[in-house]
């Protein structure tokens, strides 16, 4: 069995550490943009259902950047006898706890809303009719203040998901996709703070329902996903629901080496980075070690990703493929 030390411990190649680094800019702008719409829509805070959502959501909203940025100053930690592994599965426990934040919200939410309609609450909030002159209406800052909510995801959300993608970081990908949501449940409030202007008082509630809704649902996929990759799931590509083909390249790139007969390999999660195993059967009853140690070079050459492979020699019986893994229709962060 191969025992070299791993490939690259603690350090990304130069150009994905650029992306990480443009990563990290980008999450302290998001965080700051975030921040501000908290602070305009508390400002225009009114008593509406829908508003108190909404501005709920965005203060929840702070966490996903939070961890990730906190995740990439622990992960960069070195091993030590009470970690021999490393921190790098942080980046996993900083999705966890974003996708269990964003699930409770949802939740509350749907909660408070139910609550108000079971209860006929009425928002007091004055409706146009009884406020006069159209402009002296009270709803227009807090429609104001929503607009810049919905306005504000636009800023980065696409470098932030590409960025994502590149540095196969689920939990910046999770906080990129986030963006549609943010603008739906800003439009969903707008609604629903015309609905009680036009005298319509479960427009506030209904609003909050569709709020709830989709947090919910973004919170429990990402829930799902991170949950699967915390008991080592397969690794998946990210934002798909398909199986990462690193590990049948890995098993391919093996069984084309005349001294292996066939291979099992598996893999798992570190964060963004992967580790893994290659249970290989050889054609023979003893292999150099140099040969062991030349082919996990090799592999470790395939993707960036992997931090540390190791190649365990076995008998036949244990070489026996595993079936292929069925594919999930629905799509994960």
């Amino acid at each position: 069995m191969s025992h070299a030390a791993p490939r690259n411990p603690g350090r990304l190649p130069p150009d994905k550490q650029r992306e990480l680094g443009q990563a990290r800019r980008v999450e302290w702008l998001t965080l700051g943009l975030r921040l501000s719409v908290v602070v305009a829509l508390y400002a225009a805070l009114g008593s509406t259902e829908a508003l108190t959502a909404i501005w709920l959501k965005n203060l929840w909203a702070l966490l996903p950047p939070v961890a990730f940025l906190v995740a990439c100053h622990v992960e960069k930690r070195d091993p030590n006898p009470r970690f021999p592994y490393g921190f790098y599965r942080v980046g996993s426990i900083a999705f966890l706890s974003a996708a269990l934040a964003l699930t409770c919200m949802g939740l509350y939410l749907l909660y408070a809303a139910a609550s108000g309609l079971l209860h006929g609450r009425h928002p007091t909030l004055a409706t146009l009719a009884q406020t006069g002159p159209l402009l002296d209406w009270p709803g227009w800052p807090i429609i104001a203040a929503l607009a810049y909510s919905i306005a504000v995801p636009f800023v980065a959300g696409r470098s932030r998901q590409s960025l994502a993608v590149a540095l196969h970081d689920k939990g910046l990908y999770a906080d990129a996709t986030m963006g549609r949501a943010n603008w739906l449940a800003g439009s969903a409030a707008v609604i629903g703070v015309l609905g009680v202007g036009l005298g319509l008082w479960w427009a506030d509630f209904a609003a909050t329902v569709i709020i709830g809704l989709d947090i919910l649902y973004h919170g429990a996929r990402h829930l799902h996903t991170a949950v699967c990759d915390l008991i080592d799931e397969v690794p998946r590509q990210i934002g798909s629901s398909r199986i990462d083909p690193l590990g049948a390249t890995i098993r391919e790139t093996l069984e084309e080496m005349d001294w292996i007969a066939s291979a099992r390999v598996r893999l798992r999660e570190e964060g963004r980075l992967l580790t893994g195993i290659a249970l290989v059967c050889p054609h023979e009853d003893r292999v150099a070690i140099e040969r062991f140690a030349a082919a996990r070079r090799r592999i470790e050459a395939l993707d960036w990703r992997l931090l540390d492979f190791e190649l365990v020699p076995v008998d036949s019986a244990h070489c026996v493929r595993a079936l292929p893994l069925p594919e999930r229709s629905s799509t994960n962060a």
